[in-house]
């Protein structure tokens, strides 16, 4: 356990394996929802803070226990594998055009505009049933969300949300928003309104962003570990098993906020007394020389990869299936189009507190033979 320091707000945090995982699945001691954070309901902490305002949200990410299950099991009713992966095709065809667009574009290209941000994207606006004429809204509210910075956030996009389940209540259709709008549990019980708008906007914030950091954390990885790459083109490594060794090393979500302590609890050593907010850092766990032997090394031969890069528990990631089909997808057809595609300039992190990205990815598709095929 540590001390973690952001302007005006200090909390802690959990960044061993073992104790993440612990206390992840340990939901009599810590707990989710806001209104456990005994700083923030005391008022020593200003609500108007942007991790404070991040945090008042009311979808499942943010319940526990009972509550937490019946919730899930709405909206997983709606998001089934089934549903996941028919996309397939879709997911295909996406990245085989948009490879074609950058083969005609050459030169150099920012991986991330023309491939690492459009794919995951145009596949959430399919799941979702959303009208492509919003993506370039609903991209900016999911930056600002999870930049960690942005107090008006959760707000903007919680009215986002609300004009898309407005939509399809007018008129509905065969994808996801729709699914969840009849969505029934055995007992006939079924979303709110409330509930179905925080399930549908976490579907979105959660749906591409963290999947457009994976491609492009993946591609760069691999570019820059050419005889990992090399085993992957020669077949020795299972695209599957890099997919696993990519989420490990370079997470996308880098932490999460938080779990609640409902008593005081010794972990890590130290005493985490009563209703104290506590981060969840993911990427911190992934390199736990405990849980991963040398963990700092890009090892795509690495077996048994039990990373925390989608979380643990109760509330592992809802849409890992769908995030590993994208990166399954799209990370070979993007080799295989490119054989000598390379960095072309250093890349920046997007100004994030909590993801973990470049804010672009400038490569040169081609060497000096030009465009292939």
């Amino acid at each position: 356990m540590v001390r973690v320091a952001f302007p005006g707000l200090e909390v802690w945090a959990v960044t061993h394996d073992a104790e993440l995982r612990a206390a992840m699945a340990d939901e009599a001691t810590f707990v989710r929802g806001w209104r456990n954070w005994r700083a923030l309901a005391a008022g020593e902490i200003d609500a108007a803070h942007p991790v404070a305002a991040m945090m008042r949200v009311e979808s499942m990410i943010a319940r526990s226990g009972d509550d937490h299950r019946r919730l899930r099991g709405l909206v997983q009713a709606g998001f089934t594998r089934r549903r996941v992966e028919a996309l397939r095709p879709r997911v295909e065809a996406l990245t085989t055009s948009l490879l074609h667009r950058m083969a005609r574009r050459g030169g150099v290209v920012d991986l991330k505009a023309a491939f690492a941000f459009p794919l995951p994207m145009m596949v959430i606006s399919d799941l979702l049933g959303l009208d492509p004429a919003d993506q370039e809204s609903l991209s900016s509210l999911v930056t600002r969300i999870l930049s960690g910075t942005d107090p008006t956030a959760n707000t903007d996009a919680f009215a986002f949300a609300v004009r898309m389940v407005r939509a399809k209540r007018a008129a509905g259709d065969d994808a996801l928003i729709s699914a969840l709008i009849d969505a029934r549990d055995g007992d006939g019980d079924a979303l709110t309104e409330e509930e179905l708008v925080w399930s549908v906007l976490l579907l979105v914030v959660g749906g591409f962003e963290t999947t457009v950091g994976m491609i492009g954390n993946s591609v760069k990885l691999l570019l820059n570990h050419p005889e990992q790459l090399a085993l992957l083109r020669g077949g020795r490594v299972s695209w599957e098993q890099a997919v696993e060794e990519c989420l490990r090393f370079d997470p996308s979500v880098a932490m999460l906020p938080f779990l609640y302590t409902t008593r005081d609890v010794e972990m890590g050593g130290v005493t985490i007394p009563k209703g104290e907010a506590v981060l969840m850092c993911y990427a911190a766990a992934n390199r736990d020389p405990a849980a991963h032997a040398v963990p700092d090394r890009f090892d795509t031969t690495r077996g048994g990869n039990r990373h925390m890069a989608f979380g643990h528990a109760a509330h592992l990631c809802l849409g890992a299936p769908l995030a590993r089909l994208e990166l399954a997808v799209a990370l070979p057809a993007l080799f295989r189009r490119f054989p000598d595609i390379a960095l072309a300039a250093p890349t920046e992190p997007m100004p994030s507190v909590f993801m973990n990205h470049p804010q672009s990815i400038p490569v040169r598709l081609f060497g000096s033979g030009g465009p292939a095929g």
